[in-house]
C-alpha cells in the first residue's frame, strides 16, 4: 500500500522532485559526528476537507549508532510532544509547515533501493486557529533510499 493518510483523507507519495526519501549519512569521525537518518515524504495533490493540498512531511536527521542503512530495519523513532517536534524542526505541511504534536516512525523493511516506512501521530493542521487544530496521520509507503547525491540518478 502506498499512502499518507490525514484524518480520513489519503494521499499517494510522489518521487518526481526528490522530495521523498530515506537518507542515511555515515558517521564522520573527523568531525565527531554520529551516523544519521532522516525521512522526507512529498505527496501528490489531493483533497483534504474540500481543499486541494500537496502534503509533505520532514523528519530531520536522527542520530544513530547503526553502521549501515540495512541496520536501520526495525528502528523506531518516537517524539512525544509538540515542543520536541518544534525543537527538532520536524514538520508536516498541509496548508503551511506546522510542527507535529507527536509521532512515531519506523523503517519496517528494505527491498533493493527502497525502504518501507510506517508511522503515525498527530499533526497541527492550522496553527493560526485559536485553539490550533490537529488531525491524526498515518504513513505506510515505500521511499527511495539515498546514501549520496549520486543515488538520485537511480530514480530519475
Amino acid at each position: 500500500m502506498k499512502m499518507v493518510k490525514i484524518g480520513d483523507f489519503c494521499f499517494e507519495e510522489k518521487w518526481e522532485d526528490r522530495g521523498t526519501c530515506l537518507m542515511y549519512f555515515e558517521a564522520d569521525e573527523e568531525y565527531e559526528e554520529s551516523a544519521q537518518w532522516s525521512i522526507d515524504i512529498s505527496c501528490r495533490k489531493g483533497k483534504y476537507k474540500g481543499e486541494d493540498v500537496s502534503p509533505s512531511i520532514c523528519i530531520n536527521p536522527i542520530d544513530t549508532d547503526k553502521k549501515s542503512v540495512e541496520e536501520l530495519v526495525g528502528i523506531k523513532h518516537v517524539v512525544e510532544n509538540i515542543e520536541e517536534c518544534d525543537e527538532r524542526e520536524d514538520t508536516f505541511y498541509v496548508f503551511e509547515h506546522e510542527p507535529m504534536c507527536n509521532y512515531e516512525i519506523s523503517v519496517e523493511e528494505l527491498n533493493g533501493d527502497k525502504a518501507h516506512i510506517v508511522g503515525q501521530g498527530k499533526l497541527v493542521v492550522d496553527g493560526y486557529a485559536d485553539p490550533y487544530t490537529v488531525d491524526d496521520f498515518e504513513i505506510d509507503c515505500w521511499v527511495p533510499i539515498i546514501l549520496s547525491v549520486d543515488d538520485w540518478e537511480k530514480f530519475e
